[in-house]
Order: C-alpha cells, then sequence, then structure tokens
C-alpha cells in the first residue's frame, strides 16, 4: 500500500514516559547533534506543538517520532525520525502522512520543513508526497555545518476542490463503499477526509477502549448510543433518528466540513457504521462512504493503526433532515402487506421467525414482511458481496432496480440502514423504518407473525 509501512505499525501521541527513548533515538540519529533531555522536554511541552511516536507493538517499543508546529497560518515539521535499523520500511511514511493531515486539519495553508542537502532518502519521500524545494539554507545543520533544502507543501485552498476526493463515476457502488487500498492513497496524498470510528454492538454499547486501543489515524470515535440516536422509548423504538440539529452539532465535533468526504467503518462488517452513513446522508452530506471490510480490511492490507482519541478542529457543516426517504409504521404495514411493495426484515433469521426475542417486547416479525438477514450481504471476510451477488440475493427477494418500492426494518433501525447502504450500491433506493420491530412491538395494536411467512 502506498505510503504504508511493510509491518504493522500503531501511532500514537509522545508522552512523557517516551523521553528516555526518544533521548536515546536522538543519539543513534543524530549523534553531537542529538537534543538533550532537557531541550526535547521543553519542545514537546512547547506552544502549537503536536508529536507522534510509531510503535511496532506497542509502548516501550517506539522505533520513530514525528513532530509538528503550527504558528496560526502555516505549519511546520520539526522531525520525522525513524530508527537506523528499521528504516526503509515506510515507517516515515505514515507519520509524514499524519502530519500531512493534521496540518490540513488546523487549517493551514502550507506545510513547510528542512532537510539536509545529503539525505537522500528523506527527499525522496518528501518529494514524492508533492513537496517542492523553495530554497537553500547555508549550513543550517551544526555542529555539521551543513546546508538543509527548505520545502514546502501547499495544502487544500480555495481553488482546490476537497470533494475530489469523494466518490465519482457512474457505478453506484462507488458513492457506497471505499476500499482500504483507496482510503490508503487518498490518506497517503493528504487529501482531506474525515474518518469515523463507529464501533458497537448489541449488549455492548461503548466501543471507546476498543477505539484508544488502536483506530485508523486520524479517525474519530463515534458512540452509536448518544451521538447517532435519540432518547430511546416505546413510541419512538430503541434508537429513533436524533434531532438534525443535535445530529449537525455531533457531526461538527467529528470534524465534519463542508464538501470533505467522510469514511465510516466498525469492527463488524459495516453494521454499525452504517447507521452513520445513512444518518449523514440521510441529512444532505453527499459524500459518505463505508470502509469495505471495516478495521479487519485496513489492518489486513498492513494499513497503520493509531492509539489514544484525536480532538478534531470542530467542523462547519450544516445538515437538514429528510434526503433519503423513511417509513412509519403505517407506511411499512402497507409495503408488508401490498403487491407494489416490499419490507424486508434485515434480522437474524432465528429473531424473524420468533424463535427468539433477546430485547424487544416481542418475538415475531411484522405480518408479509421479508426474511432478508442483513449478515447476507457480506462474504466470509466481512466485505459487501460483488455487484452480480447483490443484484442476485436481492432478485430473489422480489428487489430488483427500478421495482416496487422497498422498505427496510431490523430491531431498531441500526443494521437495517446496512440493507439500504447494500441495495444502494447496486442502484436500489429504499425507505428505512426508523422506529422498526423494537417500535411495532411494543404497540399491542399492531399485529405480530410468528413462524416462517414469504421467506
Amino acid at each position: 500500500m502506498t505510503g504504508q509501512p511493510r509491518e504493522q505499525v500503531v501511532l500514537r501521541p509522545l508522552a512523557a514516559g517516551d523521553l528516555p527513548t526518544l533521548v536515546q533515538l536522538e543519539g543513534e540519529l543524530f549523534g553531537a547533534g542529538a537534543w538533550s533531555a532537557a531541550m526535547l522536554n521543553d519542545e514537546l511541552d512547547g506552544p502549537g506543538r503536536w508529536y507522534l511516536a510509531a510503535d511496532l507493538a506497542g509502548p516501550g517499543d517506539m522505533v520513530g517520532y514525528a513532530g509538528l508546529w503550527f504558528d496560526g497560518d502555516d505549519a511546520h515539521i520539526m522531525t520525522i525520525a525513524v530508527a537506523p535499523m528499521h528504516q526503509g520500511r515506510g515507517i516515515g511514511g505514515a507519520l509524514l502522512t499524519a502530519l500531512v493531515r493534521r496540518a490540513r486539519e488546523l487549517g493551514a495553508r502550507w506545510l513547510l520543513l528542512e532537510v539536509r542537502i545529503d539525505n537522500v532518502p528523506a527527499l525522496a519521500l518528501y518529494e514524492g508526497s508533492g513537496f517542492v524545494r523553495v530554497g537553500r539554507r547555508r549550513r543550517y545543520y551544526q555542529p555539521e555545518n551543513l546546508d538543509a533544502w527548505t520545502m514546502r507543501l501547499e495544502l487544500a485552498g480555495p481553488e482546490l476542490e476537497p470533494a475530489a476526493a469523494g466518490p465519482g463515476g457512474d457505478d453506484p457502488r462507488d458513492a457506497v463503499l471505499v476500499g482500504a487500498g483507496e482510503l490508503d492513497r487518498l490518506l497517503a496524498a493528504g487529501e482531506p477526509v474525515v474518518l469515523l470510528d463507529v464501533r458497537w454492538a448489541l449488549g455492548r454499547a461503548d466501543g471507546r477502549a476498543e477505539h484508544a486501543a488502536g483506530h485508523v489515524p486520524g479517525a474519530v470515535y463515534v458512540d452509536l448510543e448518544t451521538e447517532l440516536a435519540g432518547p430511546p422509548s416505546a413510541a419512538q423504538g430503541r434508537h429513533p433518528v436524533p434531532p438534525v440539529l443535535q445530529l449537525q452539532a455531533a457531526a461538527r465535533r467529528w470534524g465534519v466540513r463542508a464538501g470533505v468526504p467522510v469514511v465510516a467503518y466498525d469492527a463488524v462488517g459495516g453494521m454499525s457504521a452504517a447507521r452513520a452513513w445513512w444518518l449523514l446522508r440521510w441529512a444532505g452530506v453527499e459524500h459518505v462512504r463505508l470502509l469495505d471490510g471495516g478495521l479487519a480490511a485496513w489492518v489486513e492490507a498492513d494499513g497503520a493503526l493509531e492509539t489514544g482519541e484525536l480532538e478534531p478542529v470542530t467542523g462547519d457543516v450544516t445538515l437538514r433532515a429528510g434526503v433519503l426517504p423513511t417509513l412509519d409504521a403505517d407506511h411499512a404495514a402497507t409495503l408488508a402487506a401490498g403487491d407494489a411493495g416490499v419490507l424486508l426484515d434485515a434480522r437474524a433469521a432465528a429473531r424473524y421467525r420468533g424463535e427468539v426475542e433477546p430485547v424487544d417486547a416481542r418475538a415475531g416479525h411484522i405480518p408479509g414482511a421479508v426474511c432478508a438477514p442483513t449478515t447476507g450481504n457480506l462474504d466470509d471476510a466481512g466485505r459487501f458481496l460483488g455487484a452480480t451477488e447483490l443484484r442476485d440475493r436481492f432478485a430473489a427477494l422480489r428487489v430488483v432496480p427500478g421495482g416496487d418500492e422497498v422498505g427496510v426494518y431490523c430491531g431498531s433501525g441500526v443494521t437495517a440502514a446496512h440493507q439500504v447502504a447494500a441495495l444502494a450500491s447496486i442502484g436500489v433506493e429504499a425507505a428505512l423504518y426508523p422506529g422498526s420491530w423494537s417500535q411495532w412491538s411494543a404497540d399491542p395494536a399492531r399485529d405480530v407473525v410468528v413462524g416462517p411467512d414469504r421467506p
């Protein structure tokens, strides 16, 4: 993968406890020109500084570090350093990608640096990433008395269109999914992308600890229970759609900005990340995609991981409700019962048949709904099936592009969003029933069917 190391690397903020290792690496790399512990400590605590460590396995195995300084206008790379025995393995490229991304988030116009004129590998790295030489500083490096090239990279400005990093082409799949390789190329090129980590599972509400332990570099944790849903109730269901202004405030906290593409991922094949995908699309954010295969696909493709939590630059996105269609209970009942529509039940088959019901008021399904478990959208590796396989799957359920109206529900409107995404990837627009089974089953006036029905 371009710009990614050929061995597993975890990027994380430098901590005070790293200072002894940092002093040792400085000595190995710079000899007589190395900074002392006191100088390094002062630098790390300096205003506007942002320093990262690169670990091979975890804390204590630091093999590189990098630093950025933002003066309010331009960003300056203070250093990118990799231990001698680990150079040439792509670690410097991973650190550079993180610094470029951070400079863009801070709103810098230029990213500047100095590099020794005899440091051929570093020059190749920077020039390969778009930096250009703009001057020569005489005897900049001491005590070696060596000159340095001053280099700079122009970051996204008004004349550049950030949306160019979003989906393109006529294939509807490209507007829904992004592969790990493509995401890596966008990040390595310094393209602005907002990354959302939406790790969540039924019965385990908060994936924040998993996020802090390792995530795609630059990703912000998104809490499904509190940020992607309104307060639960029997009348509205377990995960009602949040008020649009509440969602807008959350999206701005995540750093979502007008015209900047968003990529959401999780560790369960997109089952929870699809909720973020659907909500943002419903609220008018055009360029939102799911990382196909989620975190596992990123790691399998040798993607670096970052630890800790990122505080992004506040976004400016403006949201509006209702861009994607939704169903209420009456409309869902009409689709399930009529000949001109199809209502898909995206829950597991055992829940559809009423054999188990772990959380909701009654077991069973909406009369006339078609059993279509969301897990059937994925292959054994947790990636979306190919377009032909998805078309065949849904055609067998009476759902085809240009066909009858389609609605989808699940337990509470979370995994149903995954079904909506899968259908969108083959050119079928489906309406989501946000209240889903949690709302339907809590209403004693609504009929419930137990057992197979229109499988």
